[in-house]
């Protein structure tokens, strides 16, 4: 089954909202965003506890890789699992600022 069926985001003709978090080299591993350390974490209204930041952008699928979806990120053709949020180093320039009940709402889902 398609990565993208199984997605429970927005879709629309604009694409696929994707969800990623800004993260922070680690002086370890410092080209894997995914080890990075995030730059941004909020408290979360419904738990209690603190969640990365998430942003939003909108992308349109470029291929396929099997059954997994892939978009253009950040010049780069990526092909992420949509249940989480995408860990970068750098945001897309249209990318928009998760408001805390979106934020809290992405991280419970």
């Amino acid at each position: 089954m398609s990565s993208l069926l199984q997605f429970t985001g927005l879709t629309g003709h604009r694409g696929v909202r994707l969800e990623l978090v800004l993260m922070s080299p680690d002086l370890r591993y410092p080209d894997n965003a995914v080890l990075g350390n995030p730059v941004e974490m909020l408290d979360c209204p419904t738990c209690g506890k603190q969640h990365e930041q998430i942003h939003f952008a909108w992308r349109k699928p470029v291929g396929m890789l099997g059954c997994w979806v892939q978009f253009r990120l950040n010049g780069f053709v990526v092909a992420p699992d949509l249940s989480l949020p995408i860990k970068v180093f750098k945001l897309p320039r249209d990318a928009q600022r998760a408001s805390a009940e979106e934020n809290a709402k992405s991280w419970h889902s």
